[in-house]
């Protein structure tokens, strides 16, 4: 079984996680605020693999994201290798830096991916907005806009139509977390691509072409 994670920054805001089997059908999805409460569920569930929507390492020198430690990076490029990688093909990402947005989240998901990895439990990293771009190609809409998550919906049903009634009511943050979980399935297979490198967290994506994902017509 497989377990998508779309982290938020903080244990105040919701973590949306979405459950599939190997047959691609949801068995659990929920969302969850603290960290024992996403431990706890992983437990009860039992996954393969669990894929975080979230950097869960640092670029190669860093022993943290704070302004006023000595550390540094071992390469002056911007990031990790896998967020550069993903700028080189034209698809944005935040970078893990000392200036981060993100950084709670960063470092949110590092202590929740060792913890998970104690359960015996895979964990990879992997980015939906590139799940997004691999699977349904560009333009992707605003996921912020209703226009956006009926482009989500759409698509994820027409990957996985068995379980359209349940992902007709899913928001983006359960869009996201869904397509997490997907490329857990497809890393199982073999059928992503890696970028980066492992010592700071690689990132998973689909590797493309893969599969129609249109809505049925009519």
């Amino acid at each position: 079984m497989f377990i998508g994670i779309d982290l938020s920054s903080s244990p105040k805001k919701p973590t949306a996680c979405v459950g599939l089997d190997e047959g691609l059908r949801l068995f659990w999805f929920d969302l969850l605020l603290s960290d024992a409460d996403i431990l706890d569920a992983i437990v009860s569930h039992r996954p393969g693999i669990v894929a975080i929507d979230s950097p869960i390492g640092l670029p190669q020198g860093l022993c943290c994201l704070e302004e006023g430690c000595s550390c540094q990076p071992l390469t002056p490029a911007k990031g990790r290798a896998c967020e550069r990688e993903l700028s080189h093909r034209g698809i944005p990402s935040y970078y893990t830096t000392k200036r981060s947005i993100i950084k709670n989240m960063v470092y949110r998901a590092i202590v929740l991916k060792r913890e998970i990895d104690a359960l015996g439990c895979q964990v990879i990293e992997v980015y939906p907005y590139a799940t997004k771009v691999n699977l349904f190609g560009k333009p992707i809409p605003s996921k912020l806009e209703p226009a956006g998550i009926a482009f989500l919906r759409e698509r994820l049903c027409g990957l996985m139509p068995h379980n359209a009634p349940q992902i007709s009511g899913f928001n983006h943050d359960l869009c996201d977390a869904l397509l997490a979980a997907f490329t857990a399935f497809l890393y199982r297979r073999g059928e992503v691509e890696i970028l980066g490198h492992p010592e700071e967290g690689a990132i998973c994506i689909p590797k493309t072409p893969l599969l129609d994902t249109s809505p049925p017509s009519g």
